[in-house]
């Protein structure tokens, strides 16, 4: 009895550690599959970049990509540990933005990066600052109507699921322009999505002060 007693107790633990043993190996699996990303049909390297809150120059150095950094449908790319690749320290200058649109829409956030503004379609969207327009139209899969702003310094400003446009890439901006109007264009309710980044990497919302 005390045998079979044993061999029941040596089987138990076998089994158990077996079991945790496939745990273990699963978890490490997903763990590494996090960390892939396959590009999707019409993606770039910047509209990737800003869906994992990094930099387009992060990923190709992570990934070796040469200029011009062509990308293809079904490309897997290593997103692990951007966070530790950095040319310098980012420094963050105290600036004071312009609320990107009426005061009387309430602020939320998504994530540490990203603020929302859920207003009614139509609803004005300002320049934050005195820029250039880098980007205008529906460029990156997933933001819909989307603008980029270059502010100097490093500075980037980037408005999502805009309605109606009113500005073109190339041109000229003053602070506090009405540059377009908040919509819902590849969201399901209007919505403006609204984040700053320095050297290409996104800002916190913490550290950004609006007028």
């Amino acid at each position: 009895m005390k045998k079979l007693a044993s061999l029941f107790l040596i089987s138990f633990m076998f089994s158990s550690c077996s079991s945790l043993e496939q745990s273990i190996d699963q978890l490490y699996k997903e763990v590494r599959a996090s960390s892939q990303y396959i590009v999707k049909e019409n993606e770039t390297l910047w509209s990737i970049a800003i869906k994992n809150n990094s930099s387009a120059s992060k990923i190709a150095i992570k990934n070796n990509l040469e200029k011009p950094y062509v990308i293809y449908p079904g490309q897997k790319l290593n997103l692990t540990n951007l966070e530790l690749i950095s040319a310098k320290e980012i420094d963050v200058k105290s600036i004071n933005w312009i609320l990107p649109t009426k005061s009387t829409i309430k602020r939320d956030r998504d994530g540490n990066f990203w603020f929302i503004f859920n207003g009614k379609v139509g609803d004005p969207i300002y320049a934050s600052r005195k820029g250039k327009v880098v980007l205008s139209g529906p460029v990156l899969p997933g933001y819909g109507n989307f603008i980029m702003l270059d502010h100097g310094d490093d500075y980037l400003s980037l408005y999502a699921h805009c309605n109606d446009l009113f500005i073109a890439k190339g041109e000229e901006v003053s602070s506090g322009q009405q540059i377009a109007t908040i919509g819902s264009s590849e969201i399901d309710k209007p919505t403006l999505k609204f984040q700053i980044r320095k050297s290409g990497v996104p800002i916190k919302i913490s550290d950004v002060e609006f007028n």
